[in-house]
């Protein structure tokens, strides 16, 4: 007759290999894509399956301000630089597979909404939308303002937009095809536009609210809580582009080195998926704010 343990050593075996298995690390998710990105003068483009950076243009005397989608194959950059030996915002179009660069209009915060394929932008001291899915071009006056205030604009469908404008922080929303305006107070009570995302997905917006802890939650346009990532602290962090087809967020983390008491900036991408994070690149800085292209 077996002793005891010897009778059931191949079972435990079985289960010793099966708890290792379950013990084993998670394979490491692949990404895939690019972020469009303007420093100063630089556009550049970093490939999100390694962190690596490519220089797509030097605009020499001009610094780039803000960068959106310009449909699928351009960009839409606000830039600030000479013109005519005086300082002006514009608005260019940059085409991603020819490299050009044309200039469209005086203006800044321009945004691009394909349906009915309208320009929103600032003039100054007006925010605008131009509309040229007609017959004719039809220009709509959105929100008149202070001279130089700070104009923050986030779209969220084709044919919408929220927006807020400074000293103000109350939110609108506008509609370029039912032309109407209206004030978003219980989105306002909990969110800014400026360091937020939409999240076509959650049908929220992706916000960074101050309270006990800092957090980034999403919250509906109606003000409804839908949830928060899983940061403890979220202050050192700013959304800055969602991958819309990978279900992940691209975040950047500001810190000051221990020594030198430089800033340092390090790209995370998050899965929203399973909440787990993983960093893409060490000091390399996109903005404030960057494009996604899943080519």
């Amino acid at each position: 007759m077996q002793p005891f343990s010897d009778k059931f050593r191949p079972m435990s075996l079985i289960l010793a290999l099966l708890l290792l298995a379950g013990c084993a690390p998670e394979e490491k998710r692949e990404y895939w894509g690019s972020l469009y990105f303007g420093i100063g003068a630089y556009l550049g483009q970093l490939d999100l399956r390694d962190g690596s950076v490519s220089l797509l243009a030097n605009l020499g005397d001009t610094s780039i301000r803000e960068i959106d989608g310009f449909g699928d194959e351009q960009l839409l950059l606000t830039v600030f630089g000479p013109v005519n030996h005086e300082n002006k915002f514009r608005l260019m179009q940059y085409e991603l597979d020819g490299n050009g660069l044309v200039t469209l209009i005086n203006g800044r915060h321009g945004r691009y909404l394909p349906a009915p394929e309208a320009l929103i932008y600032d003039d100054g001291a007006h925010l605008k939308a131009r509309i040229y899915g007609g017959k004719d071009m039809e220009q709509l006056l959105i929100a008149r303002h202070r001279f130089g205030s700070m104009v923050h604009i986030l779209q969220v469908a084709d044919t919408r937009i929220i927006y807020s404008i400074d000293p103000s922080e109350t939110i609108y929303s506008f509609d370029v095809e039912t032309r109407e305006s209206r004030p978003l107070h219980a989105l306002t009570a909990k969110c800014r536009i400026d360091g937020s995302l939409w999240i076509a997905a959650q049908d929220a917006l992706l916000c960074k609210r101050m309270g006990e802890r800092t957090e980034y939650a999403f919250v509906s346009l109606a003000g409804d809580v839908k949830g928060t990532l899983a940061i403890p602290d979220a202050t050192p962090f700013r959304a800055v582009a969602h991958l819309d087809d990978q279900n992940a967020l691209v975040l950047t983390e500001e810190w000051n080195a221990v020594v030198s008491g430089q800033p340092r900036v390090a790209i995370w991408i998050y899965d929203l998926h399973n909440d787990q994070m993983v960093r893409l690149a060490k000091d390399q800085s996109v903005g404030s704010h960057a494009v996604y292209s899943n080519k």
